[in-house]
């Protein structure tokens, strides 16, 4: 859905709602209102208690924000804000921003929003932020794109953010490799959607880095290239759909992204030294 917002630029900016089940209301995190805005300098917002809270991170330029009983705090460029719904709220543009946004709810959000406030206040950084913000990114694709997301599974989305937010409160983090997190969310992407025509292009735009940087620190992490990794991924995935089903040939190209089962057969012959149904048939001796 596009907004109707003064100072928010229509073109660039979309939101969507979600009503949980009334089992996932009472077990789950979830979303209710999430989106990705393009603000203009000078948007305001002042708006009465709402049954939820808000996490946003700021993708480029600053905010002021206004917490009942505080002075102003201004968010810049890489900083979260997470805001008490329940309270009337009020924030405003001071630049033009890009931010990523999601009113969320759920039988623990009260404990995380008190935790991390009284820790680190309403307005901070994390030392790995991409993780939190792939996370954001990957809900937010889902409704995209039309895809259903599980409530378990956006709740994990949710729990993994907030946990990363609140880690920022600890005084001595455990450090991770630089960039570890956006690799391992890229390799997840990857696995998960073996029959798109995934790209380097679309994989570094993922992890938030040109595509020549990006392949380096890939193959840093992995020790293989984005391309090789995919190979061999889509080689496991056709590995255990011969070993486990009846699946043909042409149904587990089309489930492992490989273009034709001759380019499959070729693929698979140099790989393991056997045809496909020969793999199939020494699985089940």
């Amino acid at each position: 859905m596009k907004p109707a917002e003064r100072n928010v630029v229509n073109e660039q900016s979309e939101h969507y709602r979600y009503h949980p089940s009334n089992s996932g209301a009472k077990v789950f995190l979830y979303p209710e209102w999430l989106g990705s805005y393009r603000y203009v300098a000078g948007y305001t917002l002042n708006r009465g208690p709402l049954d939820n809270f808000l996490l946003f991170f700021i993708r480029s330029g600053r905010f002021g924000i206004d917490i009942p009983g505080r002075d102003r705090i201004v968010a810049r460029a890489g900083d979260f804000v997470l805001i008490d719904c329940y309270e009337p709220q009020s924030y405003e543009a001071l630049a033009d921003s890009e931010v990523l946004w999601i009113h969320f709810n759920g039988v623990s959000a009260r404990m995380y929003y008190d935790f991390i406030s009284e820790r680190v206040g309403n307005v901070f950084s994390t030392a790995n932020s991409q993780f939190a913000v792939n996370r954001l990114r990957r809900i937010g694709d889902g409704f995209r794109e039309g895809q259903r997301i599980s409530e378990p599974m956006m709740s994990r989305y949710l729990t993994d953010i907030l946990t990363e937010c609140a880690g920022s409160a600890e005084e001595s983090p455990i450090e991770e490799p630089e960039h570890q997190y956006a690799m391992d969310d890229v390799q997840d992407f990857i696995v998960a959607n073996l029959a798109q025509p995934l790209t380097n292009d679309e994989l570094a735009d993922m992890a938030c880095m040109s595509r020549g940087y990006f392949i380096k620190e890939f193959r840093k992490a992995t020790g293989m290239t984005p391309h090789a990794f995919l190979v061999n991924a889509r080689m496991d995935a056709a590995k255990r759909l011969l070993a486990k089903t009846d699946d043909s040939l042409k149904r587990i190209c089309a489930k492992c992204g490989f273009s034709s089962p001759s380019a499959f057969c070729l693929a698979f012959r140099k790989a393991e030294g056997m045809t496909p149904l020969e793999y199939r048939r020494s699985m089940r001796e």
